[in-house]
């Protein structure tokens, strides 16, 4: 996977400003099904904020990243961390931590990383922690196929034409129903609401050939259990509602209900 450039880190750091609810929801996430740990890894750390949620509550903190400009967010946001610049498939730990946290990483592997990458970083995963050490696995939801009626208009109707033209993922459906009222892939509208932030930005082109449905619960826990751990508990959070409403004013039509577009995933390395 490339790096993030300076331009990229600075730009995702003033967008997190922005993004402060979606972090308190991951830690939120995560904190009840913690319990008493002494020692937590967070792999892909960004800018520490996972790892700042948990100080409190756990004495060893140690956060990895491959973009020195995030490391020093993280350094800022949580000075109690042991924080180290390094790609995850070069991590040496064994056996050292009673918790491994991954957000919104591995996605980011499954769709840029090299074949096997995957299994790699899975295997450190596995290498890091300690017998009956769990894995916190957080990322986006797929939502499934199927498509949803859409009330949309002004801006936003012009984003969705201009998301149409950007996004090279996969090629997007959306269909004009009426004045203001469009028919879309739930795919295409989980992945318009968590991307239009990066038009005409440093992180454009990242974020218009990946998709933030990448992983469904089947394929999610199957990749964990190949790597030897055993799926315990599966946490869907973040519900579209939210995102509809703050970000875009977007109204669902007809009987769909919203989605929750994030997981939680806790697995245990047996002992």
């Amino acid at each position: 996977m490339k790096p993030l450039s300076r331009e990229e880190a600075e730009f995702l750091t003033k967008m997190e400003r922005v993004w402060k609810r979606h972090d308190e929801e991951k830690i939120c996430a995560i904190l009840p099904h913690l319990g008493r740990v002494n020692s937590l890894l967070d792999i892909g750390c960004g800018s520490g904020q996972i790892l700042k949620g948990l100080s409190k509550r756990v004495p060893k903190l140690v956060g990895v990243d491959e973009n020195e400009e995030r490391l020093k967010d993280a350094a800022r946001n949580c000075p109690e961390a042991r924080l180290m610049r390094a790609k995850a498939e070069e991590l040496k730990f064994h056996e050292e931590f009673d918790v491994v946290v991954t957000s919104q990483m591995l996605h980011e592997v499954k769709q840029f990383g090299t074949a096997g990458q995957m299994d790699v970083v899975l295997r450190v995963i596995w290498n890091a922690l300690k017998l009956g050490g769990r894995y916190f696995l957080l990322d986006h939801l797929d939502p499934g196929e199927g498509k949803v009626v859409i009330r949309a208009s002004g801006q936003t109707e012009e984003l969705l034409r201009e998301f149409k033209a950007k996004f090279r993922y996969r090629r997007v459906y959306l269909k004009k129903l009426g004045p203001c009222i469009y028919e879309i892939e739930k795919r295409d509208l989980q992945d318009f609401v968590t991307k239009t932030w990066s038009f005409n930005s440093p992180m454009e082109d990242m974020e218009m050939n990946e998709t933030h449905a990448p992983f469904d619960r089947k394929e999610v826990e199957a990749i964990v259990r190949r790597a030897g751990f055993s799926p315990k508990q599966f946490i869907p959070f973040t519900n579209m509602e939210d995102d509809l409403k703050d970000y875009h004013r977007i109204e669902l039509k007809g009987k769909t209900s919203p989605w929750d577009r994030k997981f939680l995933l806790i697995s245990s390395k047996p002992k």
